[in-house]
């Protein structure tokens, strides 16, 4: 059966049973077959470890990845949602969610934080960004280290829903942070509530440290650079700024702020004069 015990003030970890670790080398077979494109194989493996452990959340987590690979997105979110389901139910009443911490580094907690995130980036992809958030505050507030991203997405989320408060507090939280939905998340919400002046203070400093966002966020046509690749993007590359745009560009839409945007491109770049 799976747990979750305190280890700390306000710290938890999962616990998994003698199962788990006797189904680990099947669990490697598993994603050993998927790599080597034996997906149908790699699929009824990863079903029996869930048969004999229902427990073993990465094993839902890796099954749900395989199914949206091959188009079965439906199939996914179902499988996504179950595994968050079992991790939830392994919570004990006295864990208080936005005080109690799962943390990133205990490793024992990764596969619930991971089909966490990857079920509440099905909600935000379909549109329910209600639940999206719902889960995203979850996790942030259980691992406030942030490994995986996630403030990011709740900027981006925040900025959607107009709730740009939220979107001040979360930059504010992570001070300092260079992740462009911040750099250029921050100045948007501050021109939305009104504060022009200081917003196009922050968004030349944007410009000036990410220029290729702002470049792709003008264009007209936007084409996937060569160097794009699914699972990571190249800090101030043409990947991070076309990801940029595909998720964020319907913001900078938005006629006062596109022409904002046009007026403090130029005014964000390097002279050749400047020194280095």
């Amino acid at each position: 059966m799976l747990k979750v015990e305190q280890i700390g003030e306000h710290e938890w970890r999962f616990v998994y049973p003698a199962k788990y670790d006797e189904l680990m080398d099947k669990f490697g077979e598993g994603i050993e077959l998927w790599q080597t494109g034996h997906t149908r194989s790699a699929e009824k493996t990863y079903k029996e470890i869930i048969k004999e452990f229902p427990g073993f959340i990465d094993a839902y987590h890796h099954l749900a990845i395989l199914y949206e690979e091959s188009g079965r997105d439906r199939l996914a979110f179902e499988i996504w949602l179950k595994g968050y389901q079992v991790g939830k139910q392994a919570l004990p009443h006295n864990f208080t969610s936005g005080r109690d911490l799962l943390p990133w580094g205990l490793l024992e907690n990764r596969p619930f934080l991971r089909c966490t995130h990857a079920l509440g980036l099905c909600f935000f992809d379909g549109g329910n960004l209600a639940k999206a958030m719902e889960l995203f505050e979850f996790i942030i507030s259980a691992n406030p280290n942030d490994n995986q991203g996630i403030r990011a997405l709740l900027v981006e989320g925040y900025l959607k829903t107009g709730n740009y408060r939220a979107v001040l507090d979360t930059c504010d939280k992570y001070k300092g942070d260079i992740t462009v939905e911040l750099t250029y998340g921050k100045p948007y919400a501050l021109f939305k509530l009104g504060d022009k002046g200081e917003a196009t203070l922050l968004l030349r400093e944007a410009i000036r440290f990410s220029p290729k966002v702002a470049k792709e966020l003008l264009k007209k046509r936007h084409i996937p650079p060569k160097s794009l690749r699914p699972d990571r993007y190249t800090v101030g590359g043409d990947d991070e700024a076309f990801y940029y745009w595909e998720r964020s560009g319907v913001l900078w839409e938005d006629p006062e702020i596109k022409q904002w945007l046009i007026q403090n491109a130029g005014k964000g770049k390097r002279s050749r004069s400047s020194p280095r």
